[in-house]
């Protein structure tokens, strides 16, 4: 109610009588959470709340609302940008710690760059932030690396599946997220495929089988009734999509 109030009143008048007042009555800690609201929900939104006066300018730049703000209105490799302004605060984002803003960069480090080991670092900060592409990529990465690490990665994708024990459940919560991992992929120029890192953890006859979409694109359906060969397969979905 009072966002809705404050952004259709003229900047300049906010800062007159009882609109002055209103605004500058509220306690700081509440106008920093709606902020934060408006902020994970649009990064325009918030841009227009900082123009209504000075308490809101303050609040729009606290860092628990810009670990919030949604990606949504920028590109994935934001040093294509000119605008050094834009580069800085999309990198003060990932400072702070903003999810998707860790995700994205962790992504463009780990498999367009050669900043491997800080690119990992980014995904895994993301993922315990519980962001759901970072979770499921980081995972996988770390299935990939075998040994310990890939007993951990094997924890981080089950504990994505939640309480489900439907396969079709499981299987449409991971098809969703690589959907979404893919849009991001299509975005980057892939130098680091993981070629050669793939291990099989399970080496039972290949039970998946290919079922056409109305898109006219094959879609894996799983029948496996081992774990080791349904998490081998979905290893493979996501090789497939870094090719």
């Amino acid at each position: 109610m009072i966002m809705i109030l404050a952004s259709n009143i003229p900047a300049g008048e906010l800062e007159q009588g009882n609109n002055f007042a209103m605004i500058n009555s509220l306690p700081s800690d509440l106008l920093v959470d709606v902020l934060a609201r408006v902020a994970s929900s649009s990064f325009t939104d918030l841009f227009n709340s900082k123009l209504c006066c000075r308490d809101f300018r303050g609040a729009a730049e606290e860092e628990c609302v810009l670990e919030q703000v949604s990606m949504v209105e920028f590109p994935v490799i934001h040093q294509w940008l000119k605008s050094e302004k834009v580069s800085w605060f999309l990198n003060r984002c990932v400072e702070i710690g903003n999810p998707e803003a860790l995700y994205r960069q962790g992504m463009v480090e780990y498999f367009s760059s050669t900043r491997m080991e800080s690119g990992l670092e980014k995904l895994r900060r993301a993922s315990e932030k519980g962001h759901a592409e970072a979770s499921y990529v980081y995972g996988i990465i770390l299935v990939c690396m075998g040994g310990q690490s890939s007993v951990e990665g094997l924890k981080l994708l089950n504990a994505m599946k939640g309480s489900t024990t439907s396969q079709s459940t499981r299987f449409a919560i991971f098809q969703d997220c690589r959907k979404r991992i893919e849009a991001v992929i299509r975005t980057m120029w892939i130098n680091n495929n993981l070629e050669g890192r793939q291990r099989r953890s399970c080496y039972h006859e290949n039970t998946s089988r290919l079922k056409q979409t109305w898109e006219g694109r094959s879609q894996v359906e799983d029948d496996a009734s081992c774990e080791a060969c349904k998490w081998d397969r979905e290893v493979s979905l996501f090789c497939d999509m870094l090719r």
